[in-house]
């Protein structure tokens, strides 16, 4: 279920929101039926330590010991695509940024988590490598995402950092990950008016999701205890008989 409170950041939240409560929906109903056999965590645990020098042979080595052999694939690509930008930074530290919540209504909130920032200049700069192959937010997703990132982490240390939006997707199928640098004002912002409008169709669409979810659980589980009920009683009696 994309239990909101518990979805691995902001960027797969703001990628399930459409224009109407409907559509948003639709998208989670999606995202439950699909089913994704690998998973590209192992890859994003390696962006520190690339960003502060270690070599892309080491960190495939790291990644041919993963016990889940269909994550190693997909995340030696993953690394490959993103190991020369962090060779061009090459920082003396990275540090790992904690989870901010950004409560959305009624209970719900959204972790929001950049993968790091360091120092440049004298001046922080933060990172949110976008890791997913074969699809990104839209234009729209990418404006509802950088205000929110801007509300909720580019505030009292961070309200002068620069943002960098490595997005690390296939541009055309076949073809491998590319790299595509966006700031924050390329990616864009929302009015706190239409933010409003957008985290309610969010909200609302999660709350009825979740709703029909659970009534379907509901009458699959009532479906269940008839059909036991109407079986007969000694129903198998003849296998466990040994005069049969």
């Amino acid at each position: 279920m994309p239990d909101l409170r518990r979805t691995p950041s902001v960027q797969h939240a703001v990628a399930l929101i459409r224009d109407t409560v409907a559509a948003t929906v639709l998208e989670m109903e999606k995202l439950d039926a699909l089913q994704i056999p690998f998973s590209l965590n192992p890859g994003r645990r390696l962006i520190k330590p690339l960003m502060e020098g270690q070599s892309l042979d080491w960190a495939i080595r790291q990644l041919n010991l993963e016990k889940r052999k269909n994550n190693i694939p997909p995340n030696v690509n993953l690394v490959k695509a993103f190991e020369p930008y962090a060779r061009n930074k090459k920082v003396n530290w990275f540090r790992e940024c904690e989870v901010i919540g950004y409560p959305i209504g009624r209970g719900v909130i959204i972790p929001v988590r950049p993968a790091g920032f360091w120092s440049e200049n004298r001046r922080l700069n933060v990172l949110w490598p976008q890791c997913w192959k074969g699809r990104t937010l839209d234009p729209q997703q990418r404006a509802i995402f950088g205000t929110i990132l801007r509300d909720t982490f580019f505030v009292g240390d961070f309200r002068g950092a620069t943002l960098e939006w490595v997005d690390l997707r296939e541009k055309s199928p076949g073809q491998g990950r590319s790299r595509e640098i966006l700031s924050a004002d390329d990616l864009g912002y929302v009015s706190q008016t239409e933010l409003g409008n957008y985290m309610d169709i969010l909200l609302t669409a999660f709350e009825e999701h979740c709703a029909a979810k659970a009534r379907r659980k509901g009458e699959g589980l009532s479906k269940s205890r008839e059909a036991r009920g109407s079986l007969p009683l000694l129903d198998g009696a003849a296998s466990r008989d040994p005069e049969a």
